[in-house]
């Protein structure tokens, strides 16, 4: 027999999940109403390569003052003068996914400007990136196969802006129940890092008891954050990152 407590806790759950999907269906505030740049929060993320810096990904996320994604044809943002593609993407429960892309833009003076244009026609600065400096993954040195029973070194020279290493495993697990061996990659690890330097990787941490190390991955990594326009809404960022990966077979 249902209690009232039973009935008022599955009304709540429902009730819940019809709110949920009202407010992941609902469309975004009417570009109308965005008149200043202070109505808005911007996420904007730069990919850039680091042998090639002309081969490059610019993603600029707006959000209005309710926290929603917000995007609209009317509203226009340029990196460097290039007009970014405005993309609609549909995503689960309904929600839609809105986001401005531009592709391989030449940096200029060494970095990115960001500047948008809303419906009423007013301009505004949206962020300043620095572009990373290019580097050879050459002035990586590394063995591309190792032994499990020997520790692991990498040293690197010159990478200039390159200041994170992750690196990540691929691990061998035989399952007790089955006796089938299965492959599972590991959460990475971070390291700070500079330009220069090496790196000792002692065979004991290699792996944990029942699994056997298969794989590892070296992300050489730049990362730098950009400023934004202070106007934003809170929350709002700008950076950029790029890497070289090497990856090491173990036997």
């Amino acid at each position: 027999m249902k209690t009232s407590s039973d009935v008022k806790t599955k009304l709540s759950i429902f009730l819940c999940c019809i709110c949920f999907l009202l407010n992941s269906c609902s469309e975004p505030v009417s570009a109308s109403k965005i008149e200043d740049i202070s109505d808005l929060k911007a996420e904007i993320e730069i990919y850039q390569s680091l042998t090639d810096e002309n081969d490059n990904s610019v993603s600029a996320i707006l959000y209005d003052k309710k926290g929603k994604e917000f995007g609209n044809d009317s509203v226009q943002i340029l990196v460097n003068g290039k007009k970014a593609e405005y993309k609609v993407m549909q995503q689960l429960y309904y929600s839609k996914y809105y986001d401005y892309r531009a592709k391989n833009v030449p940096p200029q003076n060494n970095s990115y400007e960001l500047h948008i244009q809303l419906s009423n026609g007013k301009k505004f600065f949206l962020a300043s990136i620095p572009s990373l400096k290019t580097s050879s993954s050459k002035n990586i040195i590394y063995s591309k196969e190792a032994p499990l029973n020997q520790d692991y070194s990498i040293r690197w020279s010159d990478l200039h802006d390159v200041n994170v290493l992750y690196f990540s495993k691929s691990v061998k697990v035989k399952t007790k129940e089955s006796n089938i061996e299965t492959f599972i990659e590991q959460a990475e690890d971070t390291l700070k890092i500079g330009p220069s330097g090496n790196y000792t990787l002692k065979k004991e941490k290699f792996s944990k008891p029942g699994e056997l190390l298969s794989i590892m991955s070296f992300k050489f990594t730049a990362e730098k954050a950009g400023k934004v326009n202070p106007k934003l809404l809170k929350g709002s960022s700008s950076k950029i990152s790029g890497y070289h990966e090497e990856r090491v077979n173990f036997k």
